[in-house]
């Protein structure tokens, strides 16, 4: 629903109706991440001119180790995961692509992580992908590696180091295409992601020519820095060891991990111990035995509407609940770990969250679940998904895994129909969900329409700042479960309307949640929908625009 009146109105049925809002001018950290990573063609610099025009071939670019045009990169790959293509080297950096910016207080070598108790089913999130083969939902995008006394994360050696783009792709190794559009702001870093812990630079071109340095902080998160203010395209080719992404820790002693360890909060300790107990794990047992009971532990959780508490500590009560979604289970696993002994690290992104463990040679990728029912995404059909090796360790029979989460969207995304879970995530002007049309079942019966509801709307709506809202998906009197639903605002800026963010519906077909207005959202006045692409029990549904 929408109305053309400056405030709520109020309303005896339990729906409110949604008004029209005039957007504040404040600007803050832009928390919602647009898509739209774009592979171009490639462009072989060794193809002659003909009368009658041949379409690239990457199998005949690997063979005859083709180069782009400007000849800095190979112009294909062949991955375990399939044939990649480079990124078109000489293209400008385009309004549609994901710009990563110092704005924001997680986007410099200061950044920290605050653990909440929110342990609800996570929303559908907005993701972009600037890699190939495609990474999702694991791009690296923030890892922590410390725990101060409140339980907030933070990096423990900020310094930054210099990133040489002088590596090579060795036996064992798997190599990436990065395609990254950056804000340069002079001489500060501004964070930029990578494909897993100790990458490395293969080769780098910066589209426009422009003098940067690629810079990692001691738990391995990138930054670039220029000395002028741009935006530039960073096309990478990057190389990183497969077994990162699954393979069993090593069955090494205590003492090789020692010299990787950091001093732990004291006044963590009794809590460490109840977790430890619990799990059934102690400095007695190997670090390999140590690890593998951690996973299975921490991979048992399960979200939960109810927050999870009674002992007045945010990790015990995580911890000893058995409650949370990927984020927490990361969180109480790096607290654990590290009380052990085992060096590790907390990764999060827009997305997703998973752990790293390090077994004195090698970093490894854990992912422990707890991953959201689907992803907002756009799927580039022209980038193979990246397939890692076997996970070595088992899942519960209701798995919730990310890797799973990125089946299921590329799934969503190849169906027939209306656009997939990625229309509109770029944050351009696309048309809103069409109304729905009468549908009819097996029997030629009219199916039921989908009822689209608002019942709450935060009153005060500024750009950049989370915009709360909550409501009800149903049809027929039954709730519509585990749909999503876009947030869409409609004005003179956005004559079609622009998908701001998507909801999930819980059990009960209920959403509450936030997106975060984007903060260079043009000002006016907006009309607000929330519509559902529904699924196979729901059909789609859209608020119903009030008159004039």
């Amino acid at each position: 629903m929408s109305s053309p009146a400056a405030r709520l109105r109020p309303a005896a049925p339990p729906a409110v109706p949604v008004s029209r809002r005039r957007f504040g001018g404040s600007a803050r950290s832009l928390l919602v991440f647009a898509l739209a990573c774009a592979v171009s063609r490639l462009a072989d610099a060794q193809a002659s001119l003909l009368h009658e025009f041949i379409a690239p071939d990457p199998a005949e670019d690997v063979s005859l180790a083709t180069t782009t045009l400007d000849g800095g990169l190979p112009a294909a790959i062949q991955t375990p995961s399939g044939l990649a293509t480079a990124p078109d080297p000489q293209r400008p950096p385009s309004n549609q692509q994901q710009v990563y910016s110092n704005v924001g207080s997680d986007a410099g070598p200061d950044a920290s992580y605050e653990p909440d108790r929110d342990t609800r089913r996570p929303n559908v999130e907005r993701y972009d992908d600037p890699f190939s083969p495609a990474t999702a939902p694991f791009k690296r995008l923030q890892a922590y590696d410390a725990v101060r006394a409140d339980y907030s994360l933070v990096v423990r050696d900020r310094s930054l180091k210099t990133v040489k783009a002088d590596s090579a792709v060795s036996a064992g190794d798997e190599a990436f295409y990065g395609d990254i559009a950056v804000d340069l702001v002079p001489n500060e870093p501004v964070r930029i992601p990578t494909v897993g812990p100790d990458t490395r630079l293969v080769r780098m071109h910066v589209n426009p020519d422009t003098p940067v340095v690629v810079l990692r902080d001691g738990a391995d998160n990138w930054f670039v820095r220029g000395t002028k203010s741009a935006r530039v395209r960073l096309i990478v080719q990057l190389a990183i060891a497969r077994a990162t992404f699954g393979s069993e820790f090593a069955d090494v002693g205590w003492s090789k991990l020692e010299p990787f360890r950091g001093p732990q909060e004291a006044s963590h300790e009794a809590a460490f111990r109840q977790v430890a107990q619990a799990i059934g794990i102690s400095s007695a047992m190997r670090p390999r035995d140590v690890v593998q009971k951690m996973v299975e532990y921490f991979r048992s959780f399960a979200p939960s509407d109810d927050p999870p508490k009674g002992n007045g500590d945010i990790y015990l009560d995580l911890a000893l609940s058995r409650k949370g979604v990927c984020r927490h289970r990361a969180f109480a696993f790096l607290v654990t770990a590290l009380h052990i002994g085992i060096p590790a690290r907390m990764v999060v992104n827009e997305a997703h969250a998973w752990v790293e463990v390090f077994d004195g040679s090698l970093w490894h990728r854990i992912d422990l679940g707890g991953a959201a029912l689907n992803m907002d995404q756009e799927v580039d059909p022209s980038r193979p998904p990246h397939v890692p090796p076997p996970d070595p360790y088992s899942w519960p029979e209701q798995r919730d895994s990310g890797q799973d989460l990125a089946d299921r969207t590329r799934a969503e995304q190849a169906q027939p129909g209306p656009a997939g879970p990625g229309a509109g995530s770029s944050g351009a002007a696309v048309p809103p969900p069409p109304a729905p049309t009468p549908a009819t079942d097996a029997a030629g019966r009219a199916a039921e329409s989908t009822d689209v509801v608002v019942t709450a709307l935060d009153k005060d709506i500024r750009r950049g700042f989370p915009l709360h809202l909550q409501g009800q998906v149903s049809s027929a009197g039954a709730p519509c479960g585990h749909v999503r639903v876009d947030v869409i605002l409609t004005g003179t800026a956005a004559p079609q309307g622009v998908t701001v963010g998507s909801l999930s519906t819980d059990d009960r077909g209920r959403y509450d949640g936030a997106v975060v207005i984007p903060g260079d959202f043009a000002l006016g006045e907006y009309d607000l929908a929330v519509a559902t692409p529904g699924d196979v029990r729901c059909k789609a549904g859209r608020t119903e625009a009030a008159a004039p």
